[in-house]
């Protein structure tokens, strides 16, 4: 038995106004300033007024949230009492949102009792219904049950999951109106999120059907439109397919969950500060040759590339699968290169002095993460050193 969750999706130019089809007269915003700047909130409250629906608006999410302010908005929400959570942002405003709306229904509970084991929660949504409206091309957290959310411990903001199937929103809307403002950079970074939750999504240990067809979909799109609108971002065609292929990435890993370049990406970005699909995206090809060499010959990751190669034309049919896999990896190398992508760590400034100071945190953070027992090839703390130091040099993997 196998499940595949997902929210209401309602996608396309103008998916913002199905805003006036959900219950819900009493609204609790989650956003942050700078959306809130852009002229994105303003979007979204000019519509609650139209629909006639009344709100509250909480604009203090800062990147990678930490578990202080994410705690101060779930008491806004408490004492506002709203019939419907609206999250209008990127990953973080998600990871956030998922949380208030999750307390705000049980007030008893505290942040580590959102864990997937708590029968309780599958009781969420009598109180309130909960809308994601993503800003961003990458995250996909607008369709999953997962929240990253950053808490100091050994004087390090380490990020903890918390995650739980009731926590999935009920709706989200991916309307690309929101995303034509995003600057180049931005664009590329979560589009390599995207591709990096595709990929992994299709090598996971929880691989399923259902996810490679959505994650292979979302391989395509981005292939074909993130070139374009990295060079024109007002082109709505490319911003409203990048804006699907985002989503239907987040269903993939969502439903079959990441491998090891979220672990590396999730340790980098911790102690250096890194932007989280600059940094997965980073780490991705050399994931993939690593899962490649795996020497255990029950493992399929090798004919899952070489279909994925086949599958989308980069291949033959009747090509040696090893081969057809490696394609894969030059295609990403390729896109990356096309899109001013930077191809290993010291393209970010690091210098070879903070990456030997912090090695050994770096490691031991992947060893933390949830994300590291779920791909097809298990690292050991030497691997991880050795993938950090290939990552960090540009190296292909070779062990």
């Amino acid at each position: 038995m196998w499940f595949f969750y997902s929210p209401g999706i309602i996608y396309g130019e103008d998916a913002i106004d199905f805003l006036e089809f959900i219950p819900g007269e009493k609204v609790f915003v989650v956003t942050d300033k700078v959306l809130e700047e852009l002229g994105h909130l303003k979007i979204l409250t000019e519509k609650l007024d139209k629909f006639g629906k009344k709100y509250k608006v909480f604009t203090d999410v800062q990147p990678d949230p930490h578990e202080d302010d994410v705690l101060s908005a779930r008491k806004q929400c408490i004492d506002y009492a709203p019939d419907l959570v609206i999250a209008l942002g990127g990953g973080s405003v998600m990871d956030t949102a998922k949380v208030v709306w999750c307390l705000n229904e049980f007030p008893e509970l505290v942040l580590d009792d959102i864990h997937p084991f708590n029968g309780e929660l599958y009781k969420l949504r009598n109180k309130s219904k909960f809308v994601a409206i993503t800003t961003t091309s990458g995250t996909g957290s607008e369709i999953t049950n997962a929240s990253v959310i950053s808490r100091f411990v050994d004087g390090i903001w380490k990020k903890h999951f918390f995650l739980h199937k009731s926590i999935m929103p009920s709706f989200a809307i991916v309307d690309p109106i929101f995303t034509v403002g995003m600057p180049p950079k931005l664009t590329v970074d979560t589009a390599f999120d995207a591709l990096t939750h595709s990929l992994e999504g299709i090598t996971s240990l929880w691989k399923n059907e259902f996810s490679y067809a959505m994650a292979l979909k979302a391989i395509e799109l981005i292939f074909k439109y993130l070139p374009i609108v990295a060079k024109d971002g007002k082109n709505m065609e490319a911003r409203d397919y990048m804006h699907q292929a985002a989503t239907m990435a987040g269903l993939a890993f969502g439903n079959s969950q990441a491998q090891l370049a979220h672990t590396l990406g999730h340790s980098w970005g911790s102690v250096f500060h890194v932007p989280h699909g600059r940094a997965v995206g980073i780490f991705l090809p050399y994931v993939l040759q690593y899962s490649l060499n795996n020497p255990d010959e029950a493992d399929k990751t090798e004919d899952l590339l070489g279909k994925v190669a086949k599958q989308l034309g980069w291949a033959n049919w009747d090509e040696d699968n090893k081969k057809a896999a490696d394609i894969v990896i030059k295609k990403v190398k390729e896109l990356q290169e096309e899109v001013g992508f930077s191809s290993n760590l010291k393209e970010l400034g690091t210098t070879k002095e903070d990456y030997d100071k912090h090695i050994d945190v770096l490691v031991n953070l992947c060893f933390e993460d949830s994300t590291s027992v779920l791909g097809p090839r298990s690292a050991n703390s030497e691997e991880f050193g050795k993938l950090y130091e290939y990552a960090f040099e540009g190296k292909d993997v070779d062990f």
